[in-house]
């Protein structure tokens, strides 16, 4: 299922801040996660982009594995996702459903395409999402077995899109069968994309080796898609935050906040590695340089606090 989380102020901050709706928004599916909801206005305000597999195992039925798929509302309660003729489906019937962005036959972007960050600016949709080659089995250097990047991506609907002629990002020297390569820093992903200040801000993770999947950061002061017009802010070797995959940066205010699904939760003997990895936020002034909250309750209190000055 994916769910949604409302931001409660008042006394819920001081009984947990997070409410967590206990209605479903898509159901039936068979792997389906990292939405990202953006407020169009019109009729269907909300636009949503999600990806994962419809009905099976790495979506038999279209090129590659993980697709992105689109779904819109009204209310933020009640969603139509995109479907096969055009239509929207408001039954939750995943085999109707279809991709707006899936695979195809560019190397770096062979197999799985995911993460949708989408932002809507002067009548536009721009998207940038992860990519990555097909399998190519263990090699030093490569602890995905496969090269990961981020594309991207533009549309006037949200439905139909045109891809970026090149990566967003990507390590320069890697290739579709690359060689051995230790200490290879590299793998950007799951990015966030901002438009800010008459440029285009991403933030991504990425492997360091040492110390495993790191936050980074990107500008573009030129047109979205110019060829490596994404420069990265930051020496790879110096993360902005250390174990912090998945980030989503949002503004209120002075104060930018960033989310992970960031590993280090306690875990029972025997559980999978995956339940250590649950949300956790950290703050910064300049979207640089960040301080990592200790809990959740510290997160809303700050939260809480930046919106009673900024917000109507």
């Amino acid at each position: 299922m994916i769910l949604l989380s409302c931001l409660c102020f008042g006394s819920a901050v001081a009984e947990g801040g997070w409410q967590r709706d206990k209605r479903s928004l898509l159901t039936n599916f068979n792997n389906m996660y990292n939405p990202c909801v953006v407020e169009t206005g019109g009729e269907y305000r909300f636009k949503m982009w999600f990806f994962g597999w419809a009905t099976a195992m790495a979506n038999p039925d279209i090129p590659g594995a993980d697709a992105i798929y689109h779904a819109r509302s009204k209310d933020l309660k009640t969603w139509e996702v995109y479907s096969k003729d055009g239509s929207w489906d408001t039954t939750m019937d995943s085999s109707k459903w279809w991709p707006v962005l899936f695979a195809s036959d560019r190397w770096y972007e062979a197999w799985h395409v995911g993460d949708p960050s989408v932002v809507l600016k002067d009548g536009k949709f721009y998207m940038a999402y992860s990519a990555t080659s097909k399998h190519f089995g263990k090699r030093e250097g490569y602890p995905a077995e496969m090269v990961q990047c981020v594309m991207g991506a533009v549309s006037k609907d949200g439905i139909h899109w045109t891809k970026t002629k090149d990566p967003l990002l990507i390590r320069k020297e890697d290739t579709a069968n690359p060689k051995p390569e230790l200490g290879r820093i590299g793998d950007f992903h799951r990015p966030c994309l901002r438009w800010e200040n008459d440029r285009w801000k991403l933030w991504f993770d990425y492997w360091l080796p040492g110390s495993g999947v790191c936050m980074g950061y990107a500008e573009n002061e030129k047109t979205f898609a110019w060829r490596n017009g994404f420069k990265i802010q930051r020496d790879l070797k110096k993360p902005l935050l250390v174990d912090w995959p998945n980030p989503e940066v949002i503004r209120i205010g002075n104060t930018y906040h960033c989310f992970s699904d960031a590993p280090g939760y306690p875990t029972e003997p025997g559980e999978s590695g995956w339940k250590s990895r649950q949300l956790r936020e950290a703050v910064s002034s300049d979207g640089l340089s960040w301080k990592r909250l200790t809990s959740l309750r510290q997160t809303m209190m700050r939260m809480h606090a930046t919106c009673r000055r900024h917000c109507p």
